[in-house]
């Protein structure tokens, strides 16, 4: 048994990772490692936005998009809604709070990712800590997470794990299973809206990439899983993998969240022009270089 770990990962959530493009790694995470998860959100959500390298008031620019005339996602529940709570995100949290840092470095999830990959070894290459607090309206849009990345490979993997017990009223996540193997390259949104980045003129247009079809307008007509969680769960998924969730709908239950992002053997650099800046990104890699230095650190090596 790996230390940190509660039990091993099975063969049969390897076999659905590979094929459904997610996992929910059930109980898997030691309280300890939860703990100083929950510690290290609590902190860096208490601390000046000016700390990190990238701070997104999510509520703030929904509403500027708003008197904008951008189309925001929203519902008959959000609208009838009296309480208003934030929507934060951070990213590069790890450069600026230890016990985040810890938990993405020395945590036992590097040992899970190179299990799911089958790799020998396994980079870290940055996070994204979010918090939706009670009342928070703004909906995270379907997406994939690759086209924010400079990496290229199939062996990205995003490791979404909360220290609270999350359920679909206060924003559960959901993935639609099997996109990882859609073809082509999709556009990044600004999560709130379905609107491309490079539409509102928050990127740059990157050629060979293609609109998410209406996901939040034709639900039947995909495969979609919603994965509740409680502290210990480890939800895993493809970097290619089309998924989202919904706003918090509760009056007084937060829903703080690391996702943690892990490559493996087959991942090299490549600068797409989609992926907004990461001023923290310090390092001097080419397209094609393999990613291994002190900005995506080796954290794990199969014995």
């Amino acid at each position: 048994m790996v230390d940190g770990l509660t039990r091993n990962v099975t063969s049969d959530e390897i076999e659905e990772f590979r094929e459904s493009g997610v996992v929910n790694l059930k109980g898997i995470l030691s309280r300890e490692w939860v703990d100083l998860l929950g510690n290290g959100l609590d902190e860096v959500f208490s601390t000046s936005q000016e700390s990190f390298p990238v701070f997104y008031n999510a509520t703030e620019m929904a509403e500027q998009m708003k008197q904008q005339g951008v189309e925001l996602l929203d519902d008959e529940r959000t609208r009838a809604m009296s309480h208003n709570g934030r929507f934060l995100t951070i990213i590069g949290g790890w450069t600026v709070n230890e016990n985040i840092k810890n938990v993405a470095l020395k945590s036992p999830l590097s040992h899970v990712a190179g299990r799911l990959f089958g790799s020998s070894k396994v980079n870290f290459y940055d996070d994204q800590l979010l918090c939706k607090e009670p009342g928070a309206k703004e909906y995270t849009a379907f997406h994939t997470d690759e086209p924010y990345y400079h990496l290229k490979g199939e062996q990205v993997c995003g490791m979404w794990i909360s220290p609270d017990v999350v359920t679909e009223d206060t924003s559960a996540m959901q993935y639609v299973r099997g996109s990882h193997k859609w073809p082509g390259v999709f556009k990044p949104n600004a999560f709130v809206t379905r609107q491309t980045l490079s539409s509102l003129g928050l990127s740059e247009e990157e050629g060979e990439q293609n609109e998410l079809p209406d996901i939040e307008g034709h639900r039947d007509d995909y495969d979609i899983v919603t994965h509740t969680s409680e502290p210990g769960d480890v939800i895993v998924h493809h970097s290619r993998l089309i998924h989202g969730s919904g706003p918090n709908y509760t009056t007084n239950v937060p829903r703080r969240a690391a996702s943690l992002r892990y490559a493996g053997d087959d991942v090299t650099y490549f600068y797409q022009r989609s992926a907004p800046p990461q001023p923290h990104h310090q390092h001097s890699l080419k397209d094609g270089d393999v990613i291994d230095c002190d900005q995506f650190p080796v954290v794990w090596r199969a014995a």
